[in-house]
């Protein structure tokens, strides 16, 4: 009986004719028509649904675009900026998902730079800390317009005031226009942020009030440490004469300038003080915010990096103001050193660019009290 039902089972129906055809035959017996398939109509709805649900296949679309600074083709989803001139790259305009966003970013590109290949993601800019490269380029503009300003200034000087007595090229006048390229100098970094729309903690700024006290009291005891450090500073420029390093007479230099100071009238005594201030902003976001966190990021967060960045900071400021200062700064040159040793371990106390700024005001206050009592 089963055998029978099992048999019917197997039997079906030629399309042709209509005539029944048996399990295995081919062939229908009666027209000669080869035999059709024909699947149950509840399985060929199954499947039609199943493959009208079927997501259709993304065909993955090739992005490529030409840096405008270098000419390079860059064939990357995520980087912003060319990654061999570091020029900004135009924006892709085929609207993604967040989805797709975070696929592009954990898809890791190469980089053929200096016959090697990088990641790309060492490329992408970060909002809250600097990329090596970018760090770097920021330092180098910021110094450029910091030459610009300074050879300007001091064409200005030489052309406005007179040059045949040192008493007459020193004045208040000078003493301010010198503070000028100190104060442009950190100008481009904040243009960067801005118009990047980064975060301000890139450059070290961390404000919390429940830890202003704390910031306040770690700048004043800097502070401190800076006047005695500075104290040391005769006993260096003596102990130099003394080795045959005797380029100028720097004790008449200073003496001249704090007279000038002590003689100036009380309002460009408080115009220099504010200066002085901005220019501590200044050279604090430019030494600080940008180099010493971009060196920081690439040599590490650990205490190997933390050092490295210190100390590089402080001999590339120190070789700086040498440059700019000759002859006279050959005497300062280890005093500056020492000096922004302390403003990067100051720094590093708890991040915070305001640290050292306030223990420079806070140091500068001091010596402009210092130069009317002496």
């Amino acid at each position: 009986m089963s055998n029978e039902k099992d048999q019917q089972s197997f039997i079906k129906y030629c399309v042709y004719c209509g005539t029944k055809v048996s399990k295995g035959q081919v062939y229908c017996p009666k027209c000669g028509k080869l035999v059709v398939k024909v699947k149950p109509k509840s399985e060929s709805n199954i499947s039609v649904k199943d493959d009208y649900n079927k997501p259709p296949i993304k065909q993955q679309q090739k992005i490529s675009r030409k840096c405008p600074g270098c000419g390079s083709i860059i064939t990357s989803a995520v980087l912003e900026q060319c990654p061999i001139c570091n020029a900004k790259l135009e924006k892709i305009v085929e609207p993604k998902t967040q989805s797709e966003v975070e696929d592009n970013r954990r898809k890791t590109g190469f980089v053929f730079t200096n016959k090697k290949l990088v990641p790309e993601q060492k490329f992408i800019l970060n909002k809250a800390t600097w990329n090596f490269r970018e760090g770097l380029s920021v330092f180098g503009n910021s110094l450029m317009v910091y030459i610009i300003i300074r050879l300007l200034v001091t064409i200005l000087v030489t052309f406005q005031l007179p040059l045949y007595e040192a008493s007459e090229s020193i004045n208040i006048t000078t003493i301010l226009l010198s503070q000028l390229p100190d104060i442009i100098f950190g100008v481009y970094p904040i243009w960067y942020i801005y118009s990047k729309k980064h975060d301000m903690k890139k450059l070290g700024f961390s404000y919390s009030p429940k830890k202003f006290l704390i910031t306040v009291v770690i700048g004043i005891i800097g502070g401190f440490l800076l006047i005695l450090i500075s104290n040391l500073s005769n006993s260096i420029i003596e102990l130099m004469i003394q080795f045959g390093i005797n380029v100028d007479d720097v004790f008449s230099y200073i003496a001249l300038e704090n007279q000038v100071i002590r003689e100036a009238e009380f309002y460009w005594i408080i115009l220099l003080v504010f200066l002085l201030n901005l220019s501590i902003f200044s050279t604090e976001i430019v030494f600080r915010g940008v180099l010493h966190n971009t060196l920081k990021a690439h040599f590490g967060n650990d205490l190997f990096g933390k050092f490295t960045a210190i100390v590089v900071v402080a001999l590339i400021y120190s070789i700086l103001y040498l440059l700019f200062s000759l002859p006279i700064g050959l005497y300062f040159f280890l005093i500056n050193f020492i000096l922004f040793l302390i403003l990067g371990i100051l720094y590093e106390i708890n991040t915070n660019i305001y640290n050292p700024i306030i223990a420079s005001i806070f140091y500068n206050i001091v010596l402009i009290i210092l130069v009317f009592l002496s």
